[in-house]
């Protein structure tokens, strides 16, 4: 009996103890200059040809359009075109 309710109270203390432990901090996302570091390190690693090389780095020190994953962007594209936002 004693033995149970030792391994019960441990168990419980160890229940508590893992609800009480702090969250983690949720990640920051990354900048665009620190994404952009990180594909030309990629690029730099790769084993394309001089052209494509060449070609894939212009393209990504040299973007001719901006890329946005922010819902904000869809929200204002939605409110130009008329839609429901």
């Amino acid at each position: 009996m004693q033995r149970s309710f030792t391994l019960f109270l441990a168990a419980l203390i160890l229940m508590l103890s893992g609800c009480a432990a702090q969250p983690s901090p949720s990640e920051r996302p990354y900048t665009e200059a620190q994404v952009k570091q990180f594909a030309l390190e990629m690029l730099s690693r790769s084993s394309l040809s001089y052209e494509d090389y060449d070609k894939l780095r212009r393209a990504l020190m040299n973007p001719a359009h901006r890329m946005s994953n922010s819902i904000k962007d869809i929200d204002a594209q939605q409110k130009q075109i008329g839609g429901r936002g």
